[in-house]
């Protein structure tokens, strides 16, 4: 009795839970969490521990041996897969960051399993699709409502149609219930040839209408990769429906296929290199990153670096074009826009080959499905349809991911794994059509003693995923508190962040920052020891290095603070300490500088503050070989490895080059150096012509110099462009 009810209680809960998860992760947001998305995680986790759960349960209850030898040319290359990703974490130098890739790749893996396994029959996959179906409907709702929100409402603050504060987060891009317009694309890509194939089948109206709001919601998502994927999709579906499903003569077949792929080849390349022109930096963006890749994965070709470490090691590849193009430097790229590529780094030549080996395994077997519902001439069966939508929904996210990451993401790697289990499902459902009676292997107790163990498993590792929740959602509230500078009450919230989740490391960055703003008693001590925390899981976080120099920089000041102090009151013992702690913190400063510098060569901030510590100690040449490598930086750009891709660079940024040209002109008057000077000042004017300090000072310098004829040309620019600047109207002599 308690044998029945165990097993029919774990197989309803897989074949009701599975769509219901696949449903929530689709359509579920969360905007009180730093991330929006968090809340797809935690289901994706939670929801797949407990369906691992209830499938290991009943397999144990029946007879998990026959369930794979029955199902194992699917199941064979999926466990590969699983166990590549297992050695990867073994030789991963970064435990925390792999654990929390593993975790996905394990409910990945389990999930095309449990569909493969319990999917077979068409009432069951059905169910699924339908709950997916209902998912798209409200995706794709969402997105014509953020279509007429961003064309027709004021842009935020002001209340539109959207009523969530996300609104416009993307400009006009409309990204639904998928905070990405990317992720949303990914999800389209897949449910467009099934909704399509399905209404071939069934010639309902709905299911035609909802293709076309897909259709419309993947245009105006502006993702390039998903356009790209979307057409792919359609040339596939094309292709296999007129091969293998429709009953006509072979030159009609040829007509469709041909006329199809024309019409979509020309839409879908029209509108992408329309967005190419219009949004350039999109596809150098990629190309830059995927070169860094490459050198990446040359460091270990064969074993791979670790699964899930990309964004911990990325930083010290990075091109220095990324950060022109991005024109920002506090940001990290998490992956490398390429899913192939990042396998091929995770987990090396082998377990991109074991990736591929899946791939093609699962196109092969639903290739032959189909030619097997050809052969039996079963146009009529809903299965081929549903076969038919599988297989091009597969092909189109393949090349959707050639140019995007979004696989790494639970919204978009749950598709993936589900459409391998239900290719896999069809397929063995279509062959094996006999009930198991296999007599259960297990006895009864250890059966009993093996599912308490698993429940006990499943119900912590729950409590930790409800803990990364919880730690998302304190993070938030967190970085609320900085904003407002209550520093006690945001330090205190990240030490629940990091205690909930400790492979959080934007927590960590954010609470060592906070005592780096906060500088009070042992604050910069306590900075230092959490920049430390985080360099153990990751040696070159975002900034770290540089806050890590501003913190020193600042002790800097403060010993030499001190020593003024002490020499005023005559102690030179507590003078000389003082000095010797200004010494120490001095080279530190300039070492953690110097470090980021090599990250971020780009960044004039870094080039500013190294100047200002040897102004500072009286070494101007020093200060002026800052500002020169500044200044000098975009040239080596032009010369291998660089120029795969060359512009002027400066021109992205000439504001910053004009004020290091300012800066350098000013460190050369205050050194004597009127010549150096005034070619810096007039260096200054070619990046921003009408820069008043720049003028102001030329005027000074023809001033003194005796230059006439060069000071009443300053002169006449300054009275015409700046009137009435305070200087201007009395500081001028003619």
């Amino acid at each position: 009795m308690l044998s029945n009810f165990i097993r029919n209680f774990s197989l309803k809960s897989i074949l009701y839970g599975l769509p219901l998860f696949y449903f929530l992760v689709a359509v579920s947001f969360y905007l009180g969490t730093y991330d929006s998305a968090q809340i797809k995680i935690t289901i994706v986790q939670i929801g797949g521990a407990f369906l691992i759960f209830s499938w290991l349960v009943n397999k144990i209850e029946t007879d998990m041996f026959s369930s794979l030898k029955k199902n194992y040319l699917i199941i064979l290359p999926i466990v590969l897969f699983l166990l590549s990703g297992i050695v990867s974490y073994f030789f991963s130098p970064y435990k925390l960051a792999s654990a929390n890739e593993l975790i996905k790749r394990f409910i990945y893996c389990f999930t095309a399993v449990i569909i493969t396994d319990c999917f077979q029959d068409k009432k069951n996959l059905s169910r699924l699709i339908n709950f997916l179906i209902s998912a798209t409907y409200i995706v794709c709702i969402y997105a014509v409502i953020q279509f007429v929100d961003t064309r027709y409402f004021p842009a935020p603050p002001d209340a539109g149609l959207d009523p969530f504060i996300w609104r416009w987060a993307f400009g006009n891009r409309i990204f639904s219930t998928f905070g990405n317009p990317n992720f949303m694309g990914d999800f389209l890509v897949v449910m467009s040839p099934i909704v399509l194939a399905l209404f071939f089948k069934k010639r309902k109206i709905h299911l035609l209408f909802l293709w076309i709001l897909i259709c419309f919601s993947t245009v105006f998502s502006y993702s390039k990769g998903a356009w790209l994927g979307f057409g792919v999709g359609v040339i596939t579906f094309a292709f296999l429906f007129a091969w293998f499903i429709l009953n006509v003569e072979k030159k009609k077949k040829i007509i469709l296929i041909s006329t199809m792929s024309l019409v979509t080849v020309l839409i879908v390349v029209g509108g992408i290199l329309f967005q190419l022109r219009s949004r350039p930096d999109s596809s150098s963006f990629r190309l830059f990153t995927w070169l860094s890749c490459w050198e990446m994965i040359n460091t270990h070709p064969v074993k791979g670096t670790g699964i899930g470490t990309f964004y911990l090691t990325y930083p010290a590849y990075r091109r220095p074009q990324i950060f022109f193009i991005e024109g920002l430097h506090n940001t990290e790229s998490d992956h490398p826009e390429n899913e192939y590529l990042e396998v091929f780094y995770d987990e090396g030549l082998i377990g991109l080959g074991i990736f591929l080996l899946l791939l093609i395994t699962i196109l092969t077997v639903g290739f032959k499905n189909l030619s097997y519902f050809k052969n039996k001439n079963s146009q009529e069966n809903t299965l081929s349809y549903l076969q038919l939508g599988f297989i091009t929904a597969l092909i189109s996210q393949i090349f959707h991911n050639c140019v995007c990451v979004s696989l790494r993401f639970v919204s978009s790697g749950v598709m993936l794994w589900m459409l391998i289990g239900c290719i896999g499902a069809v397929a063995v459902g279509c062959f094996d059509k006999n009930e198991n009676k296999d007599i259960p292997r297990f006895p009864v107790i250890i059966k009993r003693i093996v599912q308490l163990l698993l429940l006990a498993i499943t119900v912590y590792v729950i409590n930790i995923f409800v803990g990364f929740f919880q730690a998302d959602v304190l993070h938030a509230k967190a970085i609320q508190y900085s904003k407002i500078g209550d520093w006690d009450r945001s330090l205190e919230l990240y030490s629940k962040v990091i205690e909930k989740n400790p492979s959080f490391i934007m927590a960590r960055y954010f609470r060592a920052n906070n005592f780096n703003d906060r500088w009070q008693g042992t604050d910069p001590e306590q900075a230092i020891n959490e920049y430390n925390e985080i360099w153990k899981l990751s040696p070159n976080y975002v900034q770290s290095k540089f806050l890590a120099g501003i913190v020193y920089s600042k002790l800097v000041s403060y010993f030499n603070e001190r020593a003024l102090m002490y020499s005023e009151e005559n102690n030179e013992e507590e003078k000389q300490k003082a000095l010797k702690n200004r010494e120490t913190c001095f080279g530190l400063a300039i070492k953690y500088y110097n470090q980021y510098k090599m990250i971020d060569p780009v960044f004039p901030q870094i080039y500013y503050n190294l100047a200002a510590l040897y102004i500072q100690a009286g070494r101007y040449d020093l200060a002026e070989r800052e500002y020169l490598q500044h200044i000098n930086f975009p040239n080596s750009l032009k010369n291998p490895p660089h120029n795969f891709y060359v512009e002027n660079w400066k021109e992205r940024r000439m504001n910053e080059y004009a004020q290091t040209c300012l800066n350098l002109a000013s460190l050369e008057y205050m050194s004597g150096k009127l010549d150096d000077s005034e070619k810096m000042f007039l260096e200054t004017l070619k990046y921003d012509e009408n820069n008043i300090e720049a003028l102001k000072s030329l005027s000074t310098i023809y001033r003194e110099k005796g230059d006439k004829d060069n000071y009443g040309k300053v002169v006449a620019i300054l009275k015409k462009l700046y009137p009435e600047d305070e200087y201007v109207r009395n500081g001028l002599l003619m």
